[in-house]
């Protein structure tokens, strides 16, 4: 009954006030309303279904209360102008793209006991300045703030154990993150251009080596953030991380060393002046569009004897490329 006389009056006003007794809040049922601006979730509610909010475009400010254990995917997705939230109570959990693109949202504020911000979670948020998240969070997801481009600066919580590949791609103007102690995992690239970003590590696990960001236990480059023509990977490196120099306008001829054994997906995608790769035998394995977009590579340097292994490793595209060197 809670949730019909809640339906009901959201309809007839701007000011959303959810009955208190309301329990659940189903799937996609305010889904792309237009004359919601502010909403109030009360502690009786204990579910709120996946995209139940989203593409309310005029939605603007949003509070909980306690008693909601999780936001679901997509529950306030693309609701573009949504200032003010305000999460309290017992959320543990924020789903995949649950703000992603609301677009005017400048700050927000992540209490205990939120542990997870899953993948997208704030993607496309890009007026989003100040992000606080305390220390409950342990996990932030896949691009969970890609293409947050006002933000300058966010601390990363010591209890931190888990961090998604691209998590803060494209965050042009960040400037700073401190890499904690606690993290154990590290996907790929999570600062892919990320243009003016210096990063620190308090971690024995994750450290630079002069311009290389690099996974000390699984000897992988991570990302690389100097501004060198020529380039000799560090000796030791097992496999270049997904997007691990994925768009770099600078890099002219890069040398891999015996160690690596793989180049991941997308590794050198977009380095419009690379010329020149050289790379040895111990090579296993080249994924998808390592070198995709690359106009100005002319030369793949191999060791003698190994052209039939390296055309199976490369799309064809790229065997005329490959040139057999002592």
């Amino acid at each position: 009954m809670g949730l019909i006389n809640t339906i009901q009056g959201i309809f007839s006003t701007q000011k959303a006030q959810i009955e208190d007794g309301t329990e659940r809040i189903e799937t996609t049922v305010f889904k792309g309303r237009k004359d919601i601006k502010a909403l109030k979730i009360p502690s009786t509610v204990t579910y709120i279904g996946a995209e139940a909010f989203s593409d309310c475009t005029n939605l603007e400010s949003l509070e909980f209360s306690s008693g909601l254990p999780n936001i679901k995917r997509k529950t306030f997705y693309n609701c573009k102008s949504l200032k003010s939230v305000k999460i309290s109570g017992e959320i543990r959990f924020i789903g995949a793209s649950a703000f992603e693109n609301c677009s005017a949202l400048e700050q927000i504020d992540i209490p205990s006991p939120v542990m997870k911000l899953d993948d997208r979670t704030f993607a496309g948020c890009s007026k989003l300045h100040t992000i606080t998240l305390s220390d409950s969070v342990q996990y932030i997801g896949r691009s969970t703030f890609k293409d947050c481009t006002s933000l300058e600066e966010i601390s990363l919580p010591k209890t931190l154990i888990g961090l998604g590949q691209t998590a803060f791609s494209g965050c042009e103007n960040l400037k700073k993150i401190v890499i904690p102690a606690s993290l154990t995992y590290m996907g790929h690239n999570p600062f892919y251009n990320c243009k003016n970003l210096t990063v620190e590590s308090e971690n024995e696990n994750f450290r630079f080596e002069k311009d290389f960001f690099i996974d000390i236990k699984k000897r992988r480059v991570i990302a690389y953030f100097g501004k060198r023509t020529s380039l000799i990977l560090p000796n030791g490196t097992k496999k270049t991380s997904d997007f691990s120099f994925k768009g770099n306008s600078t890099l002219e001829i890069v040398i891999l060393p015996t160690t690596v054994e793989r180049i991941g997906k997308e590794s050198f995608y977009g380095c419009k002046a690379l010329r020149e790769v050289s790379m040895y035998d111990t090579v296993k394995r080249i994924d998808e569009d390592a070198f995709e977009a690359c106009p100005s590579l002319r030369k793949i340097y191999i060791p003698i004897g190994c052209l039939e292994k390296f055309k199976k490793l490369l799309d064809e595209k790229y065997w005329n490329k490959l040139e057999e060197i002592e």
